[in-house]
């Protein structure tokens, strides 16, 4: 069960280095690679004294804002701005429930990220920072009032330290800057996020291909 988990965070974390996203983790969870196999391998890392771990950051429960439940571009990119300012607080808390409400049960990315912000949290581990900033988003629908349509977000996620096993040397992660692409449908109350991927900064070349909409 630790080794699914891990990996995954990883890859959550890399929500920020993803591309692909069905594929396995963000950015390997946008395609599996070097940083899924050596996280895969705990037992290569140092042991750590757990009580010498950064501490578990106590952050409030974020609200959800009131533009979740609006039928219009605005809704859709209030709630992928959600969950990304809600990813700190749950990769933290192991409270998925920020995230169960906006996103569809089929997306798998989504629900793998949910599975490793709870193990992890039945782990004993946390996330330490790695809060998002969104700096802009745009919003693309289909349909007259939009039933589907993509959000894409201009993020950056500030560096972290993830604790995975607290008798294991924690993973020091570094700040990542991208663009999240989100295919969202409006189920009649709210949108749900039903995929994502992860392109890279504006200016670069993907290697993967063009996965911006």
């Amino acid at each position: 069960m630790k080794r699914p988990v891990q990996r995954l965070i990883v890859v959550a974390l890399a929500l920020l280095l993803v591309v692909p996203l069905g594929a396995v983790g963000l950015s390997q969870l946008l395609g599996p690679g070097p940083e899924e196999q050596a996280v895969e391998n705990p037992e290569n890392r140092p042991t750590a004294d757990p009580a010498e771990q950064p501490p578990r950051p106590e952050l409030p429960r974020p609200e959800e804002p009131a533009g979740l439940t609006e039928h219009d571009g605005a809704g859709a990119e209030a709630t992928l701005t959600y969950l990304l300012e809600s990813y700190d607080y749950m990769m933290s808390s192991g409270d998925v429930s920020v995230w169960e409400g906006s996103v569809d049960p089929n997306c798998q990315v989504c629900v793998r990220f949910l599975d490793n912000a709870e193990v992890l949290a039945e782990q004993g581990g946390y996330l330490v920072d790695g809060a998002f900033t969104v700096h802009s988003t745009s919003f693309e629908g289909t349909g007259e009032p939009p039933a589907t349509g993509t959000v894409v977000a201009q993020f950056t996620q500030e560096e972290s330290i993830l604790v995975d096993d607290p008798s294991l040397q924690a993973n020091q992660l570094s700040e990542e800057t991208g663009q999240i692409i989100a295919t969202v449908a409006w189920d009649g109350e709210r949108w749900r996020v039903t995929d994502m991927t992860i392109a890279p900064p504006e200016g670069e070349a993907s290697d993967a291909g063009g996965a911006t909409g």
